[in-house]
């Protein structure tokens, strides 16, 4: 054992197993805060997740739910450095091994602290999350308001000539009718709350995903020259094609213009910027005076000074929510924290400083909380799950 790198491989193994004396504990941790080794460090990581061997006697190890936490407040404690790009490609596997070592893959894990007093253990146990799925709420005309995740599949109202029906988990359908001169003009919102999402096909055949906390408003038949839409938060679009009725989409003071194509808008009101990104077909954007015509892969950023800024984009950047994906290029503490918020329907607070560091990668929507917490952890984000809250801490 002449290289360190050999003394620091049996220190991990010894303390991967829980049989590390105190003496090595402090040895191991004195050469992890020195941030020479965390390649190898996460590598190692990795290929324990990979054994699943190895992985299943840690369950049945006491101490095993302190390791990585105790790695974890180590690595805290090098000299901070400007902001930091961590690629959750890797923080993948980094976070299956942190499930396996804490034990935070059931519903609730355990977190142990010392009493400085006594010296005793306490134990907490903490509440996982689980991510959102398919909530919403229709509100009618008439102000009657409709749990579209608590309805059955089938008929569920009628309002005029318009049809309204439920054909699957997720799924809310408006068949339009034939509109006559007596006809009311009917509007409707369906909006999902923190920690849903749904999916609507308007009258005219038009298919919309909402995200969290967004909403859309709309009418019961598409009469008149147009189709007209209201949305909040951020939704994905599949217009139909009807060159007589340009479609129109509002929100935020903006105005999306196509006649039939693709695209998503996201426009949160706390992001401070909305953005439209056109995955094929054609669009133009308007916004207080100011146009933009976008061309498929391109993307327009509403800036809060009014400005309207195109530049070519990944789509799959944009549309990772709908297809199941979290998905974060150079993103700041903050910017993960909104999502995080929104999807899993948790609180946010900050005690001192945020951290400076940015993440880039992917990562599944339909992981439970536990899981993404885990993986800024273990990228030097001080944070913890409690009940439904999530505390950065410094």
């Amino acid at each position: 054992m002449n290289k360190p790198e050999d003394r620091l491989q049996h220190l991990f193994n010894r303390y991967y197993q829980g049989t590390a004396s105190a003496a090595e504990q402090e040895e191991f941790m004195s050469l992890v805060r020195t941030g020479k080794y965390d390649a190898l460090l996460e590598e190692w990581l990795k290929d324990s997740w990979m054994n699943p061997q190895e992985s299943s006697e840690l369950f049945s190890n006491e101490k095993s739910n302190a390791i990585l936490d105790s790695i974890l407040q180590a690595s805290r404690q090098k000299p901070a450095s400007s902001a930091k790009v961590f690629n959750l490609n890797w923080a993948r596997y980094a976070a299956a091994a942190m499930l396996v070592l804490t034990g935070l893959g059931l519903w609730y894990h355990v977190r142990k602290s010392e009493n400085p007093v006594t010296g005793e253990l306490r134990v907490a146990r903490v509440t996982d999350v689980k991510p959102g799925g398919n909530k919403a709420l229709l509100t009618l005309s008439d102000g009657s308001a409709i749990a579209l995740d608590k309805v059955k599949s089938g008929f569920v109202a009628r309002q005029g000539n318009a049809e309204i029906s439920k054909a699957q988990d997720g799924i809310f359908v408006y068949h339009a009718g034939t509109t006559g001169s007596s006809d009311k003009l009917s509007m409707n919102k369906i909006a999902t709350p923190k920690g849903g999402q749904y999916q609507v096909q308007l009258p005219d055949g038009s298919k919309v995903w909402l995200n969290a906390s967004s909403s859309i408003r709309f009418p019961s038949v598409f009469a008149g020259k147009e189709r007209k839409v209201e949305i909040t938060g951020e939704a994905y679009f599949e217009v139909a094609k009807d060159k007589s009725k340009p479609f129109r989409v509002s929100f935020n003071q903006s105005e999306v213009l196509v006649l039939g194509t693709t695209f998503n808008i996201m426009a949160y009101p706390e992001e401070g910027i909305s953005k439209t990104t056109l995955v094929e077909g054609s669009v133009s954007i308007r916004h207080v005076g100011r146009k933009a015509q976008l061309k498929p892969g391109q993307q327009a950023a509403v800036l809060s000074s009014g400005q309207i800024k195109t530049r070519y984009t990944p789509v799959e950047e944009a549309l990772a929510w709908k297809n199941g994906e979290f998905y974060f290029q150079d993103a700041g503490v903050e910017e993960v924290m909104r999502q995080l918020s929104r999807w899993y329907d948790v609180q946010i607070s900050y005690e001192g400083k945020i951290p400076l560091k940015q993440f880039t990668g992917r990562i599944s929507r339909q992981v439970n909380l536990s899981e993404i917490t885990g993986m800024l952890r273990f990228a030097g984000v001080n944070c913890r799950l409690q009940d439904k809250q999530i505390m950065v801490e410094p």
